[in-house]
């Protein structure tokens, strides 16, 4: 192997990489915007209130939820945004 083809190489896995931390965190912000509507629904009862304190620990349990998930495969959506990034940037190289 030359240092080219090295070169190469760890260009392509940093891309894939990027590709793939995208994919999952978009995922995660989409599973966050989702969830976190639906445990307000159903965790408040009608005309509460919660406090600035409660509504912090939740945000941050159901970021930490939905993170968790997207990093797991999630619903799939991060693997499809992941391919479809590297889908893109080959035929970008390609010159395509």
């Amino acid at each position: 192997m030359n240092v080219t083809t090295v070169s190469a190489a760890a260009t392509i896995d940093r891309a894939q990489a990027k590709a793939v931390k995208a994919g999952a965190q978009f995922e995660a912000i989409l599973l966050n915007m989702a969830f976190g509507e639906l445990q307000k629904t159903f965790s408040q009862l009608p005309g509460a209130n919660e406090d600035f304190i409660a509504s912090s620990y939740n945000g941050f349990g159901m970021e930490a939820l939905t993170s968790g998930l997207a990093r797991g495969k999630g619903i799939g959506l991060g693997a499809f945004i992941t391919n479809a990034l590297l889908a893109h940037a080959e035929h970008h190289n390609s010159g395509v």
